[in-house]
């Protein structure tokens, strides 16, 4: 009963939304690109926006593996896309973000796509864990 009562309100509350953006609209058509800026402002507020544009400028991988930082990285990016828009761009600022010793490797490289930059240092990731798992199964 909860999840009737609740689902009706949301759908009521975004079909006053919709009425509202078609009337702003009314004299011109609707591009999914407007539609979008439209449903952002509803959804999430510029302050909103900024903060999280602010978390992907100060990003780094940190403690996180390098999937973790790769989703984490996606998933502000999508707040501040003019950050990304070049993708040249976007593979520069995730390789930056990585920790020293992975990037360290990576400096000289250069990457087609996000998916080439992230394969190498996941799999340096890899033989870092191993090294250090091997490390310590020896008692030294």
């Amino acid at each position: 009963m909860r999840v009737n009562c609740v689902t009706q309100l949301l759908f009521d509350r975004a079909m006053t939304w919709w009425e509202i953006v078609q009337l702003r609209h009314v004299t011109e058509t609707l591009t999914w690109s407007d539609f979008k800026t439209e449903f952002e402002n509803q959804v999430c507020s510029r302050y909103h926006r900024k903060v999280k544009e602010q978390e992907l400028l100060a990003l780094r991988q940190g403690d996180m593996s390098v999937l973790e930082y790769e989703k984490r990285f996606h998933d502000l990016s999508l707040f501040a896309p003019h950050y990304v828009l070049i993708k040249e761009h976007m593979i520069k600022k995730l390789r930056d973000g990585l920790r020293k010793a992975l990037r360290q490797g990576l400096i000289a490289l250069w990457f087609k796509s996000v998916k080439e930059l992230i394969e190498v240092p996941q799999a340096l990731e890899a033989c870092i864990g191993e090294g250090q798992q091997g490390h310590h199964g020896t008692g030294k």
